[in-house]
């Protein structure tokens, strides 16, 4: 029940959200009834989703439904986003793993250098994985995948790229916490009893960590989204944020929002019940 009331709560935040950037469409015009207007008018846009239209082509006053072909932009784009996310939690848990086989100077050292590369901008890294792509094919002729998007849609160099940060922020949150799990008296018992150190990372250690991971869950969301927007601009790739700036409208944007957040809250929620279960502890919201 909490989890639906919640669920309701940040829908209405982000109506309410939208409503207030469409007072500032053209120009600066911010009053209580103008923005009641809005917000009444964004929930009945909400409530009737056929409303919802895009001019096509642009500049011939064509309306269309966004329905169905929005679900092709919000497809790729939530797919790179899902995808992207599963890619660096297990490219995360695998650097981890194999880091508590190194030395601890190493380890230190790793640590270190992990907060220097989270530092690095989103867009940096972006024209890095660019540049290294187009240098390879100009080197060799080989062309491993498209560079640029558009309309074909690439997955793999997208994927890979918008997975970077993540994984190195992932990375080091899991460096921090299994160093704070290695200290718990469990795991002196569980090398008492002679298991194996891999079992106690991946099936003890790995698995009391999630709650810490999922506390961090904000964090990553805000940090994968803001790589998501980057992404698709620079490789002018054709998902939810082209077509958002492609058709700035407050119901477009105020859709667009609701569909990815939907998958997310849900996905947190189940994360949350899965680790309780399993865990026996509360995740806190």
């Amino acid at each position: 029940m909490k989890g639906l009331i919640r669920f309701f709560i940040i829908l209405l935040s982000i109506v309410l959200i939208v409503s207030i950037a469409g007072l500032f469409q053209s120009g600066i015009h911010f009053s209580l009834p103008l923005l009641f207007d809005q917000f009444v008018a964004n929930v009945k846009a909400f409530a009737n989703l056929s409303t919802i239209t895009y001019e096509s082509p642009e500049g011939s006053g064509i309306e269309r439904s966004v329905f169905p072909l929005i679900y092709e932009y919000y497809g790729y784009s939530i797919s790179i986003l899902l995808l992207g996310f599963v890619l660096a939690l297990a490219t995360a848990l695998m650097l981890t793993m194999i880091t508590f086989y190194l030395p601890k100077m190493l380890r230190e050292l790793l640590k270190r250098t992990m907060g220097l590369l989270e530092a690095v901008p989103d867009i940096f890294i972006i024209v890095i994985v660019q540049l290294a792509f187009v240098s390879l094919y100009k080197k060799t002729g080989i062309l491993l995948f498209e560079v640029v998007g558009g309309f074909d849609r690439p997955l793999f160099l997208p994927l890979v790229t918008f997975s970077i940060l993540p994984s190195i922020f992932l990375y080091r949150i899991m460096l921090l916490i299994f160093e704070d799990e290695l200290s718990r008296p469990y795991v002196e018992l569980a090398r008492g009893k002679g298991i194996a150190r891999w079992i106690i990372l991946l099936k003890h250690i790995a698995r009391n960590s999630l709650i810490s991971v999922v506390n961090h869950s904000k964090s990553i969301v805000t940090l994968m989204l803001t790589n998501l927007v980057m992404l698709e601009i620079i490789f002018n790739l054709h998902g939810i944020t082209w077509f958002i700036i492609s058709n700035v409208s407050a119901h477009i944007v105020m859709l667009s929002i609701i569909m990815i957040f939907i998958p997310i809250y849900i996905i947190e929620l189940v994360a949350r019940r899965l680790i309780t279960h399993f865990t026996g502890e509360e995740v806190p919201n």
